[in-house]
């Protein structure tokens, strides 16, 4: 069995703004784009592993 059972896989917008050190509100901007890994439903979660590899992915890109 997973060790890690307990371990969160999904961030809130606050947690995954941290996670990065930005702002909610710009955290808000990003889940908007369609690629970003994050399911949306009563309220939005967001993969917590996905989230490093999409910001590898995108490292030096400009979102506007």
């Amino acid at each position: 069995m997973n060790e890690n059972f307990n371990e969160k896989i999904g961030l809130n917008v606050s947690e995954a703004a941290n996670m990065l050190g930005i702002s909610k509100n710009l955290m808000s901007e990003l889940i908007k784009y369609p690629d970003f890994p994050c399911i949306k439903f009563k309220r939005i979660v967001i993969n917590k592993k996905k989230l490093q590899e999409w910001f590898d992915k995108n490292s030096g890109r400009f979102f506007v």
